[in-house]
Parts: C-alpha cells; sequence; structure tokens
C-alpha cells in the first residue's frame, strides 16, 4: 500500500513552518545537515529522521527513527562510509529494524567500525533503508538513502 501522497506533503509542510536549528543541533525535524532521498516509496514507509543529524568520527550509533502507517514486514538498513558524494562506498552487513507494526519506531545503527575505516575522520556516513509492506507483492518496496555529515573529533562546526 503507498504513503497516500496527502500524508506525506503534510508531514514534510510542517517543517517548513519550523525555524531551522543552530548548525550544531544534534536534532531537527528537517534533518539539516543530515539529507534523506527517497528512490522509491512505495511501502507504508516514512523516514522521519535520524539522531544526530551530524557525526563526530569518534561516534558508536546512529539512531533512525521512522514511521510505519501499516504494518512493516522487513526494514533493513546497509550502512556505508565514503570520504565524499563522490567516492566508493564502503558497506557494512545489513542491520534489521524491522518487521514492524504500525507506529513510530526507533533503530540503533552501530557504526564506529565503520567510522573508523574512514580516512582522515571526515566524509559521510549513509544509510541505504529498505523497507517492504507485503513481501507478496512486489510494489511495496521503499528505499530511502539518508546521508549525515562526519567530522574529525573535536574538529569546531560551521
Amino acid at each position: 500500500m503507498r504513503i497516500p501522497d496527502m500524508i506525506v506533503a503534510s508531514a514534510l509542510g510542517l517543517t517548513a513552518l519550523l525555524p531551522a536549528a543552530p548548525a550544531g543541533a544534534s536534532s531537527t525535524l528537517d534533518g539539516y545537515p543530515s539529507r534523506t532521498r527517497y528512490l522509491s516509496n512505495d511501502a507504508p514507509f516514512v523516514v522521519f529522521g535520524v539522531t544526530p543529524t551530524r557525526l563526530d568520527a569518534q561516534a558508536g550509533r546512529l539512531v533512525l527513527t521512522f514511521v510505519a502507517t501499516d504494518r512493516l514486514e522487513q526494514v533493513n538498513v546497509f550502512p556505508f562510509v565514503r570520504a565524499s558524494p563522490v567516492a566508493a562506498a564502503r558497506m557494512r552487513t545489513q542491520v534489521a529494524c524491522g518487521p514492524r507494526d504500525a507506529g513510530s519506531w526507533d533503530c540503533a545503527i552501530p557504526v564506529a567500525d565503520l567510522l573508523a575505516d574512514l580516512d582522515g575522520g571526515e566524509g559521510q556516513l549513509g544509510l541505504r533503508i529498505e523497507a517492504h509492506g507485503s513481501l507478496r507483492e512486489l510494489g511495496q518496496h521503499s528505499t530511502v538513502i539518508v546521508t549525515v555529515p562526519v567530522r574529525r573529533a573535536g574538529a569546531v562546526s560551521g
């Protein structure tokens, strides 16, 4: 079942009404400076955000928050790191965040081992999220990419 465009538009419209958080904020409704991109969105699934929205290279985990508007049979997250948006990505094995009933959910994603592999301690951590409604219906699949900037431990954010 596809999430009605009106629901998604309402959720996204809400963020336009709220003031942007300062650059050092660890969580905002719009996700800045993290980025969320839907490659497909045909499952009853909406990414609500990640915490923190910017990582220190010494971070141990990231929390993904999502909403299931109906039951999800699978939610799999494939974390990766890369030195820049155009660099090759190093991927980690998947983290299972579902199945889940309808509702709001948090899923902790371990990232310390990936960040340790990031040369120079700066770059980007990404989550490729694949959510499935009914596994019997091929159309109930969503793929979302969330990227989070990573800075060296102790670096001043700007």
